[in-house]
């Protein structure tokens, strides 16, 4: 009759309290994992999803941790085994857990919501959607952008839409010229100078006397400071379309 050694038995015993070890870490995990995402969710789903996965894994791997231990390896081996997989779990979600983080800073600071025109970095436009990992904003000249919410962590954002704004009213004469050219172009120029400007700028009155075209203008903008530059700007861009503008 075939009889086990005590060896054998013992590493046999060895193997079937590692396996209940993953087992159990497993089973905790998934049971983390969802009541984590209740805690969470009141930061968003996506978000507490992605965190409560995260969560699980690190348990995962705590069990498996364990299991080799009570394999009884040697501390060599299994020092090396634990930094290869703690390793291997940065460099693989690096990108991931710092996307997370800054979502969480985004959740918790809300420097702006969907609909609010920001600025950061060389990105602006009005804000589309706020996801877990990435923003999507919509440029001024409609293209769609797509940002990682770990780029808000390392540029500052300039929220528009929170600023104290001023509506500055501008009158514009134009001598010799029809009202609907400087119609056209009061509208081309506005929109020119749009994303210096803190909202939409917009025509007031626009009427002709004698042999001049005023209208008057209203633009949105925070520094005042700025608004000398503007002018100039506008000028400029009425006299590359053949227009000279007094501007009061």
């Amino acid at each position: 009759m075939f009889e086990l050694s005590e060896p054998m038995i013992n590493l046999l015993l060895r193997i079937v309290m590692a396996i209940i070890a993953v087992a159990l870490a497993c089973f905790i995990s998934n049971y983390a994992r969802s009541s984590l995402e209740r805690v969470l969710s009141k930061f968003g789903a996506e978000f507490a999803k992605r965190v409560a996965e995260i969560f699980r894994y690190f348990i995962i791997f705590i069990g498996v941790v364990a299991a080799i231990s009570i394999l009884s390896l040697e501390t060599t081996i299994l020092t090396a085994i634990a930094v290869i997989i703690v390793v291997l779990l940065i460099i693989g979600l690096r990108d991931v857990i710092l996307n997370l983080t800054s979502e969480f800073y985004l959740i918790l600071r809300r420097p702006f919501k969907v609909g609010d025109q920001i600025k950061v970095g060389d990105v602006e436009g009005t804000v589309r959607t706020i996801k877990a990992l990435d923003t999507e904003i919509i440029t001024y000249e409609g293209d769609l952008v797509i940002v990682p919410n770990s780029y808000f962590l390392k540029n500052p954002i300039i929220n528009k839409s929170q600023s104290i704004v001023k509506h500055v009213e501008l009158r514009l004469t134009f001598h010799g010229k029809g009202i609907g050219e400087v119609r056209n172009a009061v509208q081309e120029v506005l929109m020119e100078i749009k994303p210096e400007l803190f909202g939409e700028p917009e025509v007031l009155t626009i009427s002709e006397k004698e042999n001049k075209v005023e209208a008057l203008v209203s633009i949105p903008i925070v520094n005042v400071r700025k608004l000398r530059w503007l002018v100039a700007k506008m000028a400029r861009s009425f006299s590359s379309r053949g227009l000279e503008v007094e501007v009061e």
